[in-house]
């Protein structure tokens, strides 16, 4: 975890120009958003899952554009995360706004970082480089090993535990499927090499399931 608040320091990094205040309000932005990832329902979408994006980003970092709003995308996609939900991305961006907003730190772009939080609700349309980055990095666990992708399907049921079984596995049929009837699961060139393969394996034998 120290090396969790390090890294969330230097991102919003301590400038010469910041005040007291805004200091403790960057590191209390850590403590609310650690503090939701830690919701007890959840299983797969945790703190975890996060720390697992940014180290895929840190594979790909030379490779985006605006590496810095796509990091801060990352920490905050998941912040609210309600399975029986379908707006929790738009009170994501909501929440990474009001966040940003309290630092008073113009460097940056909060509309693109709410965009970039937006196109992680599937099926998206991304419309640009560090989009499909952003993707791919949330969609890496599905070409996983087969003993983490098992894992994180019973992760997921987890979540949707107050989901009949019946009503559940219907739903995440439709789910799996998406993604197999898509001509690339990953749309940028690095995880679809690395991936792919091995996520159609895993998607077909979830569903065989």
């Amino acid at each position: 975890m120290n090396d969790l608040k390090q890294r969330w320091q230097q991102l919003f990094a301590f400038s010469a120009n910041q005040s007291a205040m805004q200091k403790s309000t960057v590191e209390s932005g850590l403590e609310n958003l650690l503090r939701q990832y830690a919701e007890k329902h959840r299983f797969y979408h945790t703190i975890e899952h996060i720390k697992a994006c940014l180290g895929f980003f840190d594979e790909v970092k030379s490779s985006i554009s605006d590496a810095k709003s796509l990091e801060i995308a990352l920490w905050f996609h998941d912040v609210i995360y309600d399975p029986i939900r379908n707006d929790n991305e738009a009170k994501s961006a909501l929440f990474a706004k009001s966040f940003l907003e309290s630092i008073h730190d113009s460097d940056y772009d909060i509309q693109k970082i709410e965009k970039l939080i937006l196109q992680t609700k599937h099926p998206s349309k991304p419309t640009n480089s560090d989009e499909k980055y952003l993707i791919d990095i949330d969609l890496a666990i599905l070409g996983a090993s087969i003993e983490l992708y098992n894992r994180y399907e019973t992760w997921i049921r987890k979540e949707y535990k107050r989901i009949p079984d019946l009503l559940y596995k219907k739903g995440r049929k439709k789910v799996l499927n998406s993604f197999i009837d898509l001509e690339r699961i990953y749309q940028t060139d690095y995880f679809y090499k690395k991936f792919e393969v091995q996520a159609r394996k895993n998607l077909n034998a979830a569903l065989n399931k």
